[in-house]
């Protein structure tokens, strides 16, 4: 399978993911969930887009780190914490 294939897949599943966790924090009211999930999309689009859509030689040059992508994430929750305390006034 091509690789851009793959990364249509996972990016499908990853969205998949996420609509079964924005319904599971509509249900039970869970403020925290909702913004990670209205902040998701941006997180899989860049890590889609830089592992699958790109050729091999701008893959190698703008590759990130694991270490880069472990603050990407922990800012990424960081965020959806702040923006649901800021905008419901808990997080959960």
């Amino acid at each position: 399978m091509k690789r851009e294939h793959q990364g249509c897949l996972t990016g499908i599943g990853m969205l998949a993911v996420c609509g079964v966790i924005l319904f599971a924090a509509y249900q039970w009211d869970i403020p925290f969930l909702k913004y990670v999930c209205y902040l998701l999309p941006a997180l899989i689009g860049s890590y889609i887009g830089s592992q699958y859509f790109s050729n091999e030689e701008q893959r190698v040059k703008n590759r990130f780190s694991r270490r880069t992508w472990s603050w990407l994430v922990a800012g990424f929750f960081l965020l959806a914490a702040l923006l649901a305390w800021w905008l419901e006034g808990r997080l959960w």
